[in-house]
């Protein structure tokens, strides 16, 4: 029988703020990942584009309800993480951080700032770990109708 997997991972979010040549913004900030994840060639090649921010002890949860939009992120060609934001004083307060699409997807619509990255390798196998135990993706329903008639008779 398999552990029980735990639902939830505490990580520090790195992002980059660096200067824009846009008309409406002084500067634009990107999401580089989380830590454990990043490399020292990441971290250094960003030191050279901006200013570092380090977003510590943020927990990423996973609810047993979503684990369909889990699997659809680690099926697709590049699993991601999003870091959800809002803007204060030039600075951006992290509102949330999740693995599922659709939720990230839920916080733009509502005018927050969602930032994208790729999931490093060690989430990878926690997401997938918490896949396995707890979805069962739903049998494929048969359609039912009627019996079709030849037009030509």
């Amino acid at each position: 029988m398999l552990d029980i997997p735990s639902d939830h991972f505490s990580v520090t979010a790195v992002l980059l703020k660096k200067s824009s040549q846009h008309r409406w913004a002084s500067y634009s900030w990107s999401f580089l990942g989380v830590m454990p994840g990043l490399s020292e060639t990441q971290f250094s090649k960003a030191q050279t584009q901006g200013e570092l921010h380090y977003y510590p002890e943020l927990h990423l949860r996973l609810f047993r309800h979503y684990c369909e939009n889990y699997y659809l992120n680690l099926m697709s060609e590049q699993a991601k993480i999003y870091f959800i934001g809002r803007l204060e004083n030039d600075l951006l307060t992290p509102v949330l951080l999740t693995v599922d699409f659709e939720e990230a997807a839920s916080y733009m619509e509502a005018g927050d700032q969602v930032l994208e990255a790729a999931l490093p390798d060690e989430l990878c196998v926690w997401l997938e770990r918490f896949i396995i135990y707890h979805y069962a993706p739903e049998a494929p329903k048969k359609r039912r109708g009627g019996r079709r008639k030849d037009k030509g008779e």
